[in-house]
Order: C-alpha cells, then structure tokens, then sequence
C-alpha cells in the first residue's frame, strides 16, 4: 500500500488554503458549464453537458464509499435553471414586443423572480 492510497486532493487543497471547505466536485463543475451554455444559447452543448451530469451522477451513485451531499440534486438544480432562463427569455420578449401591454411584462417579471428565488434556493 502507497502513501498515495490515504491521500485526499480535496483535504489537501483546503489544508493548503488553496480551497474552501465547499467541495467542488466534477458535478459541480459540469452543472456550471450546463448554467453558462443554456444561459447563453449554446443549446445542444447545454444538452450534452445535462447527459454527462446525468451519467457523473448515475456512476457516482454506484462508487463504494462515495461521500453523500445530503439534498445535493444537480439534475434538479439544471431544471431549475433551465426554468429560469426561460422566465427570463420570456420577460425580455414581453419588454420587446408588448410596449402597449404593461401588464404582460409585469407578469413575465413576477414569473421571472419567482424562477430565480427557486433555482437560488435550490
């Protein structure tokens, strides 16, 4: 057995002050990249990043002595944002197009906020 078997990237990075506490784990990262291509547009990217957060938590699952996030869904929190963008897209149609119509953007604004205080919460 090697010194390495024992070894812990994550405890190392914190006790060198290189990272906090909060572990980022790969489906972390992948679920940043999925927020920032659906953000942006990059729809079929967007798709094929949500099939590999899929795939990173479905193997993660069946890895022995993995650590458990309690309450962690990173599939949850795509969909959430997934809705978000989609309030927000709307929103900013409605300011566009429906001058006349202050209540349609009113709308789409509380429909907006409310997209956004559940995907932050998530």
């Amino acid at each position: 057995m090697s010194p390495l078997d024992d070894f812990n990237f994550d405890e190392a990075m914190v006790d060198t002050g290189h990272r906090s506490n909060n572990k980022r784990r790969l489906s972390d990262k992948i679920l940043a990249a999925f927020n920032h291509a659906y953000a942006v547009g990059e729809d079929e990217i967007a798709n094929q990043l949500r099939d590999a957060l899929a795939a990173n938590e479905s193997e993660g699952a069946s890895r022995p002595g993995r650590y458990e996030r309690i309450g962690y869904d990173p599939i949850g929190e795509a969909d959430l944002w997934i809705n978000f963008v989609k309030a927000r897209n709307g929103y900013r149609i409605a300011c566009e197009t429906d001058k006349s119509d202050a209540a349609a953007s009113v709308i789409c604004l509380e429909t907006m906020k409310d997209a956004y205080r559940r995907w932050s919460m998530g």
